[in-house]
């Protein structure tokens, strides 16, 4: 078992944008989590000309589903009752509401450890 010192959650931060002149990137990139802890992954979008959807998508990019562990605020992801089954990668991808695709995303890998 980890201790609470090694209960570290890891963001890796990936940029990536079209040419629509916007980004979207982690507001936080590290903070600390262990089993059981609520975890939220913020981003913050910059340089939108209009209005914006930000989507979350999980490892397999299949939409993250909210229920009694997801909950989704616009640009925040927030997982209730951290487990190590949450622990993989999560997508935020935006796009503008007149768009049918993703035209910025950004990537953060999640681990939660066990105390």
């Amino acid at each position: 078992m980890a201790t609470k010192k090694e209960c570290i959650r890891f963001f890796f931060i990936s940029k990536y944008s079209f040419i629509t002149g916007y980004e979207i990137k982690s507001v936080n990139p590290t903070e600390f989590a262990c089993v059981g802890e609520t975890v939220s992954l913020k981003t913050v979008v910059t340089g939108a000309e209009e209005e914006f959807v930000v989507e979350w998508l999980n490892e397999s990019r299949r939409p993250v589903v909210e229920n009694k562990h997801f909950s989704m605020n616009r640009t925040v992801l927030t997982i209730n009752n951290a487990l190590p089954l949450h622990n993989g990668l999560y997508y935020a991808a935006a796009r503008y509401v007149t768009q049918d695709y993703h035209s910025a995303f950004t990537i953060i890998l999640l681990k939660v450890k066990g105390i």
